[in-house]
């Protein structure tokens, strides 16, 4: 049975990439997805700008909130061509992030980019090694050191958010996003369209089909409890609300059957300026 993976960098906006990646593994005849780019290991100057990286980085994460809109109703044969289509989009940002990363952090960018690129071609058990993970946890640890971004740390409990300011500049700004709750917790941000007036309470009320037409999905960090997450985020001036979609009861291994999170008040609003 497939089953759904963990979200993080270079893949957190892309929930529905995943999804993606998981119907076309599970109702394909095993042949895989192939990306544009040859698969390589980082090459890096030995007096690479850590802005560029720092740069090319977020750019690969942004563009993942782009991901193609596919879910469990969409036929193999659809999300297929729809995530070969998207790793073409992503390649040239991911071959960008190898050429530009700093010499100490070129082996993780190698990992995790290697990682990307395979999950895109339908492999989505890249994205749970620990090698992967080892190897976003240092990206995440040099850019938070050396990129200079605004820094937000928020807090995910049993369910409601601690931690999220009021505003944020606009800009760049890193989210890190720890959950002290017993559940699997994210919080999904996303910015309110400017002719929306509506408070984000109702919003969230609303049929998806309704909602998702009022704003525009920005990233999102996922963690479990005891653990943290950091997703990179650019955020124009605006009115934006962080979510929890997480079903109540969702634990490591188990999807809950509950309401989403964000029914039981897991839910911020702020303003970027």
């Amino acid at each position: 049975m497939c089953t759904t993976r963990r979200l993080r960098r270079w893949s957190a906006g892309g929930a529905a990439l995943l999804l993606a990646a998981a119907v076309t593994a599970c109702g394909s005849d095993g042949s895989s997805v192939e990306t544009s780019g040859d698969t390589q290991a980082a090459g890096t100057p030995a007096a690479a700008d850590p802005a560029e990286f720092c740069e090319a980085s977020v750019d690969v994460e942004a563009s993942f909130a782009g991901a193609p809109p596919i879910d469990e109703t969409t036929p193999p044969e659809e999300a297929q061509a729809a995530l070969e289509e998207f790793g073409a989009e992503v390649e040239p940002l991911l071959a960008h992030a190898e050429e530009t990363a700093p010499s100490e952090l070129a082996e993780d960018v190698g990992t995790a980019v290697g990682a990307v690129r395979e999950a895109l071609a339908g492999d989505m058990s890249a994205l749970d090694s620990d090698e992967y993970v080892a190897a976003d946890d240092a990206i995440d640890e040099y850019m938070l050191a050396e990129c200079g971004y605004e820094h937000i740390e928020a807090t995910g409990v049993d369910y409601e958010y601690e931690g999220i300011p009021d505003t944020v500049p606009a800009g760049t700004v890193a989210v890190t996003f720890t959950n002290e709750g017993e559940e699997l917790h994210e919080i999904g941000i996303a910015r309110i369209n400017d002719d929306v007036s509506m408070p984000l309470e109702e919003i969230a009320a609303l049929p998806p089909e309704e909602s998702e037409s009022m704003i525009q999905f920005t990233g999102a960090a996922f963690a479990h409890p005891g653990g943290s997450d950091t997703v990179f985020l650019k955020m124009e001036p605006g009115r934006y609300g962080a979510a929890c979609f997480v079903p109540q009861g969702t634990t490591h291994d188990t999807e809950g059957s509950g309401p989403p999170h964000m029914a039981l008040g897991m839910l911020a609003e702020f303003e970027v300026e």
